[in-house]
């Protein structure tokens, strides 16, 4: 199972996000859950460094990848992240509502979801 967690801020900003594992749909290189999940978090990481030109911090290994905003973001740019790594969430959330028990995200700190932040019986 692919387990991604997202981290918060007190005020409710993303500010790190991890993946690990595999899904387990399909062989090595065709698992399309995999690949949807990688292709997210990716584009996230490149979103976040080449487009808003932030200096995150990524490590990756094999079935892992983690990304953490540096500190002192501006407000401005700070928003602009939010949007990219909500737009992430509620595609790995789509992915998690359409192939239960192959990916579990954890929204800290409302814990594991399937459906978009704030719906009702997701615990965020």
């Amino acid at each position: 199972m692919l387990r991604v967690r997202i981290d918060r801020s007190p005020e409710g900003a993303i500010d790190a996000f991890s993946v690990d594992g595999h899904a387990g749909a399909g062989p090595y290189g065709t698992d399309i859950v995999c690949a949807g999940v990688s292709a997210l978090a990716q584009a996230a990481v490149l979103g976040l460094e080449r487009q808003l030109g932030l200096d995150v911090h990524v490590t990756t290994a094999g079935g892992h990848l983690a990304c953490r905003l540096p500190a002192g973001i501006d407000a401005g740019a700070m928003g602009r992240a939010q949007d990219v790594l909500e737009t992430m969430r509620l595609g790995l959330c789509a992915i998690a509502a359409a192939y239960p028990g192959r990916i579990r995200v954890a929204d800290a700190p409302g814990g594991p979801v399937g459906v978009p932040r704030g719906k009702a019986g997701t615990g965020g």
